[in-house]
């Protein structure tokens, strides 16, 4: 198995064009895989999937080039361990609002001596053994942390978070961080790209990426404040809007 990472070069230079993946299914990874995506987030946080759906839906993300990230529930040692064996390119850490938690999600990610990732030679990530040596010697350096910024405590901490070693993308949830900081859906309001701002300039200084969902109407302006690792909607989106349009065109 070739293992389909991210370009940490690329991503300070491009914007990265991803999409979540909600819905628990292999199929409709399947299809996202082949459209083309750089990156493809398979949620395990708020989705409908579990760990025990994992390995399919890593195994249809080779039906492209798309690197498949995972999103957890929390900092979870075992569950990391069983999600990056497994081939994910990366883990994606919701709200992660201190120093400490972004350290300790990077420790789960990484071997020793970086971290305390459990080594083992026979995973699906190693190719079951038979490229266990060049998984070894890289994953440490490749494999991307991405640590969610969604409440003001995350903000506030941001430029602390981006100088930890090893975090590679401070991304915002911008739902989440719009109710936290009082203005629920409000995205455009100035508090809210304020924060958002402060995020890029953070990542910037310290030579890290940031990462946004993003929505209709906010493409272009997300991609000008300096966001990199960018995701537009959901499978489970893409399908509800397909079906309205479909039973619109019917009903019309």
């Amino acid at each position: 198995m070739t293992m389909q990472w991210i370009d940490k070069q690329r991503l300070r230079r491009e914007n990265l064009a991803g999409t979540f993946l909600n819905l628990g299914s292999a199929t409709t990874v399947e299809i996202a895989a082949g459209v083309g995506f750089d990156w493809l987030l398979i949620d395990l946080e708020h989705g409908s999937g579990s760990l025990a759906d994992l390995r399919a839906m890593l195994l249809a993300c080779r039906a492209g080039n798309a690197a498949p990230i995972v999103r957890l529930r929390s900092i979870d040692p075992d569950a990391v361990k069983f999600v990056m064996d497994s081939g994910a390119a990366g883990v994606m850490f919701p709200y992660i609002s201190s120093v400490d938690q972004a350290r300790n999600a990077v420790r789960c990610m990484k071997y020793p001596p970086q971290g305390g990732r459990g080594v083992a030679g026979v995973i699906r990530a190693t190719d079951y053994g038979r490229n266990w040596k060049p998984y070894f010697e890289e994953a440490n350096q490749k494999s991307l942390v991405i640590v969610q910024i969604e409440t003001p405590e995350a903000v506030a901490a941001a430029d602390e978070i981006a100088a930890v070693d090893g975090v590679d993308v401070l991304f915002v949830g911008p739902l989440d961080l719009s109710v936290n900081l009082g203005h629920p859906a409000e995205f455009d309001h100035p508090e809210v790209e304020q924060a958002l701002k402060h995020v890029v300039d953070c990542c910037d200084r310290q030579g890290k990426s940031a990462g946004i969902l993003t929505k209709d109407g906010l493409v272009r302006q997300h991609k000008d404040q300096g966001f990199r690792l960018l995701a537009y909607g959901s499978d489970s989106g893409a399908i509800i809007s397909g079906m309205q349009r479909y039973l619109s065109e019917l009903r019309g």
